[in-house]
C-alpha cells in the first residue's frame, strides 16, 4: 500500500504520492508527476466513476480529450470528468511537472503501482498494455480504469472474463508491485 512520499519510477518519469486514500478516508488521491519528453502518445483510456483535476506546475502537457488535442502550460488547471476518453504526454523540450487529484480514490494507488511497475520493467506491449495480464487488470480495476479498445465495454468484460483464467494459469495477477516497492514496504514494517 502506498504512503505519502512514496515515489514510483517509469524510466525517467516519476510519480510521488502526496495524499493517499488512507490520508483522505478515500475521498481522493493526489500525486505529483514529473514527465520527461516523450515521442509517443500513450493509450487512450477513461475513468468511469472518477474525476481528475490537473495543475501544471512547469513545462507543458498535451492532452487528447475525446479526439481533440489541448496543450496546457505552467499555471494551467484542467479537469477530466468521468467517462471522457483521454491520453496525455509531454512532447515539449523540457520536463513537465503537475499535480494530479483523482476523486474518489477507489483503488487508484494499486492501479498506479501496477501500471507504473509493469511499464518500468518493460513488461508492456508497444501499445502500453500487458497482454495476458490485461484481462485481469480490466476486471480488477474496472471502476478505476478502462482502456479505449473500440469495442463496447460489455464485450471487453466478456473477453476479459474468458481470458482471465489463462492469465492466472500463466502466473499473472490482477495487481503487481515492483520489487523495489515490495522491498521498501517490508523494510518499513
Amino acid at each position: 500500500m502506498a504512503r505519502s512520499g512514496d515515489t514510483l519510477h517509469m524510466g525517467a518519469d516519476r510519480l510521488t504520492f502526496l495524499a493517499t486514500a488512507a490520508d483522505t478516508d478515500g475521498a481522493y488521491l493526489e500525486v505529483e508527476v514529473d514527465y520527461a519528453s516523450a515521442a509517443h502518445m500513450p493509450p487512450a483510456h477513461y475513468h468511469p466513476k472518477q474525476t481528475e483535476l490537473f495543475r501544471v506546475q512547469s513545462g507543458q502537457i498535451n492532452v487528447r480529450l475525446e479526439g481533440t488535442l489541448h496543450t496546457y502550460g505552467a499555471g494551467a488547471e484542467f479537469h477530466i470528468p468521468p467517462g471522457v476518453a483521454h491520453s496525455m504526454w509531454n512532447d515539449g523540450p523540457e520536463r513537465a511537472r503537475m499535480t494530479w487529484r483523482v476523486t474518489p480514490a477507489y483503488r487508484t494507488e494499486q492501479l498506479f503501482e501496477t501500471l507504473w511497475g509493469l511499464a518500468g520493467e518493460g513488461r508492456l506491449r508497444p501499445d502500453g498494455t500487458p497482454f495476458l495480464q490485461m484481462p485481469l487488470l480490466a476486471l480488477g480495476f474496472r471502476d478505476e480504469y478502462r482502456a479505449v479498445t473500440g469495442r463496447p465495454h460489455a464485450v471487453d468484460m466478456a473477453l476479459s472474463t474468458l481470458l482471465a483464467p489463462v492469465g492466472l494459469a500463466c502466473g499473472y495477477r490482477p495487481t503487481y508491485r515492483p520489487p523495489q516497492r515490495a522491498e521498501q514496504s517490508r523494510s518499513a514494517a
